[in-house]
């Protein structure tokens, strides 16, 4: 090593800062000098990232070539990485091929290469920890008493992440056959669906399974808040761990909407209050009370909601249950995303949230089910059914969802419609299952959704 280094100044703070350059150097040395025989930068690869797990630029670099020629199934020894770093201009950089010939006589042996890669990564890891805790500080230097909470969720929305140490997905590569076997064992027992809806032909259809995301969509006044209320509410009744983030409605305004649903009285007296509620609408609710207050449901009022929040709300409630929730997010383009990039169009953030929410869906095993907004476009069109592109502001919300549910409403447009009090819920995508077109009862005066049988019965 000598003053014109380019790796002098990282060298210099190596003691300083978590790393080893001698398991970096062992990793190379051991892929510069690979055979037909062992291929350790398959090994190594599936543990390090992308990028940014080596503490030394020039590693980093070498490793990329590496990278390159393996992609093309090219030998990876000195003289092919020499040629590939000399053809992107690199090699001077790193230190000539005097620094390859000295990196592979350092190399581990090809059954370590994997171990050492491993150690390379923890360290990356440990310096990212380091990294998160120092930007933690000079947010707290930085932050405003009234922000203290929005820059506590953003924090511990980055350590989050980097605790789910997304580069290393142990069980998720494999061979087809290992795992064939234990599938069709599983096979032989019924599987429950994560999360129902309380409708029973929409249940029939739409299996909703953990890690799904479901999107619920429909012009204003079409029962979204209704039909994703009662599905929390019908999950909560057969035990399951719930969770609701209400970002368009307050305390009060929810739990009126939960009362009229189970004790069957009518909203608008409740929002009104005092004599409006009579003796028999105090009765009814007193006899829901004890189930009420006994059922596995979460309020979140919160109003400035992240996909950092969500994600440590469900954490959260699957240490406090041993389960992990079904979560409804009233709704999406609501939502903030845990950046605060102020110059971020509503396209770019509702993308950005849609993709994260799919992330936490698929780490966690919940089921995330999101209230969204559609735009004008069924509106203009004849019959004004809603699709799947009249959702507003992404279509990545779209490309995300296991499965999207659109809200119609014929006596919304015509109200002597022979169809009033009938709502069309429009299963426009599923994953799990066909799409379809169910039709049900609205009982907006009880805020609620209900199969079209059950909503003829008489109830008591």
């Amino acid at each position: 090593m000598n003053a014109f280094d380019p790796d002098i100044r990282a060298q210099q703070s190596d003691g300083a800062r978590a790393a080893s350059t001698e398991a970096e150097t062992a990793v190379l040395g051991a892929c510069l000098t690979a055979t037909p025989a062992y291929d350790p930068v398959a090994a190594a690869a599936s543990v390090l990232s992308d990028g940014g797990d080596w503490f030394r630029p020039h590693h980093e670099t070498i490793w990329r070539a590496v990278l390159a020629l393996h992609g093309q199934s090219k030998p990876t020894g000195v003289p092919m990485v020499e040629a590939e770093l000399r053809r992107s201009g690199d090699l001077e950089r790193i230190g000539g091929a005097v620094r390859l010939s000295e990196i592979a006589a350092q190399a581990c042996t090809s059954v370590e290469a994997a171990h050492y890669a491993e150690l390379v990564h923890g360290y990356a890891r440990l310096r990212r920890y380091q990294q998160a805790l120092a930007r933690g500080m000079q947010a707290a230097r930085q932050t405003d008493p009234a922000a203290v909470t929005d820059a506590i969720t953003a924090h511990q929305a980055e350590l989050e992440h980097l605790a789910a140490d997304q580069s290393i997905d142990k069980g998720l590569f494999e061979r087809f056959g290992d795992g064939l076997q234990q599938h069709l064992d599983s096979l032989e027992t019924t599987v429950e669906a994560a999360a129902v809806t309380g409708l029973t032909d929409l249940d029939q259809a739409l299996k909703m399974q953990p890690g799904n995301v479901v999107v619920v969509a429909g012009r204003p006044a079409m029962g979204k808040s209704a039909m994703t209320l009662g599905i929390a509410l019908a999950n909560a009744h057969s035990g399951r761990t719930t969770l609701v983030h209400s970002l368009e409605m307050g305390r009060s305004e929810v739990t009126n909407r939960v009362l009229a649903n189970r004790a069957r009285v009518n909203l608008h007296r409740l929002m009104e209050g005092g004599p409006a509620v009579t003796d028999h609408d105090w009765t009814r609710i007193a006899l829901r009370l004890p189930d009420l207050s006994a059922l596995p449901l979460w309020m979140d009022y919160t109003p400035r909601v992240t996909p950092g929040l969500v994600r440590t709300r469900i954490k959260a409630l699957t240490r406090q249950t041993g389960q992990a929730p079904v979560v409804i997010l009233d709704y999406v383009q609501l939502m903030y995303t845990d950046q605060r990039t102020p110059r971020q169009s509503p396209y770019e953030r509702v993308s950005e949230v849609s993709r994260e929410l799919k992330i936490i869906a698929e780490e966690t095993g919940a089921v995330i089910i999101c209230c969204a907004h559609l735009n004008r476009g069924s509106e203009h069109r004849e019959g004004k059914k809603p699709q799947v592109s009249d959702l507003r502001d992404s279509g990545q919300l779209e490309q995300d969802a296991s499965g999207i549910v659109l809200l119609h409403r014929e006596d919304a447009y015509e109200p002597d419609s022979p169809r009033a009090g009938e709502s069309d819920l429009i299963l426009a995508k599923n994953r799990n299952g066909p799409t379809c077109s169910i039709t049900v009862a609205h009982q907006f005066h009880y805020s609620r959704l209900r199969d079209m049988t059950r909503s003829t019965e008489l109830e008591v």
